[in-house]
């Protein structure tokens, strides 16, 4: 158990530098643009995993690796979205919130095996995520419905991107997160095609492009690729740590991805804290721990026969007994 902790954990905060990074592109570029050449990029690094992970070709993987990707780019296309329209300070807690519960509610109805323990520290998890990904903003600001609702559709899609990785056999290894950004690539080029059809230019115009040297333009374009190169490297650790865990211990550490976020803040822009934020990693570290040493047993598998997780020890991307 403490090696899946150990593996969410990992991965939530990749995650959180990743969407640090693809923020401050999308600042420059339309979210549509960072989110296609993210993943462009993700695709590349997602290639190079599968000489180091035991992986196999099978339907099961294509098949929830292709609607894992479309998820994916959709959530991930919504996050900019609505982190565009704001305020941030509400709408980051809630698709964090959002997007745990979908994978711990989903991966608890069926009946995975986690103890009491376990259950309490996976709602202080999502407690600690809650508190971490708030900062206070201008009460003043009110949410925009549009806003709100791109926020809880974001946090839908993310969950439900976590199931759809959970549906793939342990034995595919990083085959999923391959599909995953062949299918979300195809999916985004599809649609900024149609958005150059339609005469709206994928780019927006930035204050980059006004004046400056060379190198100073092209650094919203370096930092969605390595936004999707951090992606790919945190996709591959979630997967492994759902074939090896419960989707339910994996899906509410991952909502801890705001950790990865302040962390950037903090080293880049020079931002402080609030109390709530240290609250929040204190208690995440705290239920991290409980979760770590909480007596885990493989969960019953109510999926199809072919995309159960088989019971057995071995190379990485195999489920442990």
């Amino acid at each position: 158990m403490v090696f899946v902790v150990s593996l969410g954990l990992s991965a939530a905060l990749i995650y959180g530098i990743s969407d640090f990074l693809g923020g401050f592109a999308a600042s420059r570029f339309s979210a549509l643009q960072v989110t296609l050449i993210a993943f462009l990029a993700g695709l590349i690094v997602s290639l190079a995993f599968l000489p180091f992970v035991v992986s196999a070709w099978t339907a099961p993987a294509l098949v929830y690796g292709a609607i894992a990707g479309v998820t994916a780019a959709v959530s991930i296309w919504l996050l900019y979205s609505c982190f565009a329209i704001g305020p941030v300070s509400l709408l980051a807690p809630l698709v964090a919130l959002i997007a745990a519960l979908v994978p711990v509610v989903y991966g608890l109805s069926r009946h995975e095996r986690i103890d009491t323990v376990g259950k309490v520290a996976i709602g202080a998890v999502l407690a600690s995520a809650a508190l971490i990904g708030y900062t206070p903003g201008s009460r003043r600001t009110p949410v925009r419905s549009r806003a709100l609702l791109l926020g809880i559709a974001a946090g839908l899609a993310t969950g439900g991107y976590l199931v759809a990785l959970d549906y793939t056999p342990s034995r595919s290894g990083a085959v999923p997160i391959v599909v995953v950004f062949i299918a979300g690539s195809l999916l985004l080029a599809l649609a900024a095609a149609a958005a150059r059809w339609r005469h709206s230019p994928a780019r927006v115009p930035c204050q980059a492009d006004v004046g400056g040297p060379p190198w100073q333009r092209q650094v919203p374009l370096i930092l969605a690729i390595i936004s999707g190169m951090t992606q790919a490297v945190a996709d591959v650790m979630a997967i492994i740590g759902i074939h090896l865990g419960d989707l339910a211990v994996i899906g509410a550490l991952v909502a801890l991805y705001p950790l990865g976020t302040i962390m950037l803040a903090v080293i880049v822009n020079r931002e402080r804290p609030t109390p709530l934020q240290f609250a929040g990693v204190a208690l995440a570290v705290a239920a991290s721990v409980a979760l770590s040493a909480a007596p885990h047993a493989a969960g019953s598998c109510s999926k199809p026969a072919s995309t159960c997780k088989a019971p057995r020890t071995g190379p990485i991307g195999a489920r442990r007994p």
